[in-house]
């Protein structure tokens, strides 16, 4: 049985044709997928609860889980960032950071402002904390849009995040494990900037779980 953990959300669509792809690559091979929230699936796979997951860069970093990344997949491209309004991070007090990342936040202010900062950790979208309600946000930039339209600036760029696909460290041990892994990761991946997989209709809802056994079609 090969335990899968996928993205729900925006990237549901691409989850479900990615497991729809999985059933042409292992034909024959029992599979139990589930449609989790990007923020959970690393240490999911990391605890060997699940044998193979995808998610962001970015979760993987903050998470610091224990995994094996067998290929990055393409699905976007995003910065980490850290934003100010536009009158810039204020001198003279504590800088107040905000993020829904507390460990890459933490790491951030401690090496800039070590104890002249505050942090608050929440949920959503932090760039509306600014800038009365805190000074600087660690936020996830895509486009930018949102940002430029409500006057924030990026003042420094972390990293640039993929998202990728992982396995326990178990599950790298496998031999036949491994290579099913990398013949799925080539199929799925996007690389040309188009969507490498059609939509296929919904195996299941959202919030639903996949029971099935891969049979070639």
């Amino acid at each position: 049985m090969l335990k899968v953990a996928m993205p729900k959300g925006r990237l549901l669509p691409r989850s479900e044709a990615a497991v729809a792809a999985l059933t042409d690559t292992a034909p024959g091979v029992p599979l139990h997928a589930r449609y989790l929230r990007m923020p959970d699936i690393p240490d999911l796979v990391a605890e060997g609860l699940v044998d193979v997951g995808i998610t962001g860069e970015e979760w993987l970093v903050e998470s610091a889980a224990d995994v094996v990344r067998v290929a990055p997949l393409c699905w976007y491209h995003v910065r980490i960032c850290a934003l100010c309004g536009p009158g810039g991070i204020p001198r003279g007090r504590k800088v107040r950071v905000v993020s829904e990342y507390q460990r890459i936040a933490g790491t951030f202010a401690a090496a800039r402002w070590g104890d002249a900062s505050t942090q608050r950790t929440v949920r959503g979208s932090v760039e509306h904390y600014l800038p009365d309600l805190a000074d600087v946000a660690i936020e996830c930039v895509e486009t930018g849009e949102s940002m430029r339209r409500r006057g924030l600036v990026a003042v420094e760029t972390l990293f640039e995040a993929d998202v990728w696909l992982i396995c326990s460290r178990e599950a790298a041990k496998d031999a036949g494990t491994a290579a099913l892994l990398g013949r799925w990761a080539q199929v799925i991946a996007n690389k040309d900037g188009t969507d490498p997989l059609p939509h296929k209709p919904a195996l299941v809802s959202a919030k639903g779980v996949l029971h099935t056994t891969l049979e070639g079609r």
